[in-house]
């Protein structure tokens, strides 16, 4: 998947790794990227900022 397709599902992949319940943003990144087999290896300066927008 490409950049600009995941910036429009980014909220979602953030929202089904938080479906468990509250986690860290490291957390979150271990998730995702275990999730998708690797596929998706999200930096940190991806998900806090869009962590932030979805408080």
């Amino acid at each position: 998947m490409d950049a600009e397709m995941l910036k429009g599902h980014l909220d979602t992949i953030l929202l089904a790794a938080l479906r468990a319940g509250e986690a860290h943003g490291y957390a979150i990144i271990d998730t995702i990227r275990a999730g998708s087999g690797g596929t998706f290896d999200l930096p940190e300066g991806t998900i806090y900022p869009a962590l932030h927008r979805l408080e």
